[in-house]
């Protein structure tokens, strides 16, 4: 088949020169915390070029689901057994379209809640751009109540944490 020209006024864009998009690493633990890679995408930033403040807490929702999923062994939306009762974020450095590690660690833990906290870390691993913390409660969707914690689940916590620092 032959090349075919543009129409005049129309604005074909030649993607076969495109790189495809880099794999980001798995989540890992490291020094105490769930870290997950993730490159900021263009939908994040605002027009003036940098990551818009509200983008930041579903950086942490994602690392919080994937960090569940690693103690939990769930995979599936449907396995967020929690619900957030409060989020704080602290922001440090403008973040723009670059890789970043997403680090998740949980803190104190109560009887039906404990709170996850953050740090949003520039690509380079060494320069913290965020730092946040979350509540969530354990939630029983189908009887619509919160739920105790279980030694289980402080024994997993445990463990991991400080297997990794």
């Amino acid at each position: 088949m032959g090349s075919r020209e543009p129409e005049a006024g129309s604005r074909d864009i030649d993607t076969s020169a495109s790189a495809p998009a880099p794999r980001l690493p798995a989540p890992h633990w490291a020094d105490g915390w769930f870290t997950v890679p993730w490159q900021v995408i263009f939908r994040d930033v605002d027009a003036f070029g940098h990551v818009n403040n509200a983008v930041y807490l579903s950086y942490f929702e994602w690392a919080r689901a994937q960090l569940w999923f690693a103690l939990t062994g769930g995979g599936l939306p449907s396995d967020i057994g929690f619900i957030v009762a409060r989020a704080e974020v602290d922001f440090i450095l403008q973040l723009g379209m670059e890789p970043i590690d997403i680090c998740v660690r949980v803190g104190e833990m109560r009887n039906t809640s404990f709170e996850t906290l953050y740090e949003i870390r520039k690509g380079d691993g060494e320069q913290v751009a965020a730092k946040g913390r979350v509540v969530v409660v354990l939630f029983d969707w189908k009887k619509q109540s919160k739920t105790p914690i279980t030694d289980e689940l402080r024994r997993k916590v445990r463990l991991l944490q400080q297997g990794a620092e």
